[in-house]
């Protein structure tokens, strides 16, 4: 074996970068079809063979912030709105984890008496939930990055305010029916129920969030 070069370290620095975004793929894909069960297996303690909750979801949001900044999804050539916009991205760091809270909401209302998991266990559900939520997001957004003119955004938005919803709430039904094990014959409307509750959540929590940022926008800009 030959002496320590720079040519040694760029071929391990390459082999551990190129097993180490295998991996997170890997584990991303089985998660996006799987996410119930995923979660009932990282919490039943098949840990080493899951990537953590939380480096998938910082994953999706990086992705999803950079199909946002690449297609200027709020931008605008308003001076002033221009300004809102930007506080509004500011004070909009801790928008993601509403969906999480919605989440961990609807699955301890539904199902905490019913199947006996702890906190930190509905929160890892939550979070591999959510992160399928971001997946389908940057999905969503992604034909943009082909077209991302005034009229396709408009359009987009439009579209995904309608949408959306229903696959959002679609992801939660079938990750809380894998991870609480449920009979989809007989027992179907209980996801059904959770995923219900997430969406009259998320819709209560963004519309606090929403109000709390515009006061302080305003305040900020007047």
């Amino acid at each position: 074996m030959g002496r320590l070069g720079a040519g040694h370290l760029r071929d391990e620095a390459w082999e551990k970068i190129r097993w180490f975004e295998g991996d997170l793929v890997k584990s991303a894909l089985r998660v996006v079809f799987r996410p119930g069960i995923v979660a009932r297996e990282y919490v039943f303690g098949q840990r080493k063979s899951h990537t953590h909750p939380l480096k998938l979801l910082l994953a999706a949001i990086v992705v999803l912030l950079l199909v946002i900044a690449q297609t200027d999804y709020l931008g605008t050539d308003d001076e002033t709105l221009s300004r809102a916009v930007e506080l509004v991205r500011s004070y909009s760091k801790w928008s993601f984890s509403l969906g999480i809270l919605a989440i961990l909401i609807a699955s301890n209302i539904v199902f905490w008496s019913r199947r006996g998991f702890n906190i930190i266990e509905h929160l890892v559900l939550a979070t591999y939930t959510h992160f399928v939520i971001l997946v389908a997001s940057i999905l969503s957004l992604s034909p943009l990055l082909l077209d991302s003119s005034r009229q396709a955004v408009a359009a987009h938005r439009a579209a995904s305010a309608v949408y959306m919803g229903w696959i959002e709430a679609g992801i939660v039904f079938l990750a809380f029916g894998q991870f609480f094990a449920i009979s989809w014959r007989q027992q179907w409307w209980w996801p059904a129920l959770g995923a219900a509750v997430f969406f009259v959540a998320k819709q209560g929590l963004f519309y606090l969030y929403a109000r709390a940022v515009i006061r302080i926008v305003l305040a900020q800009i007047s």
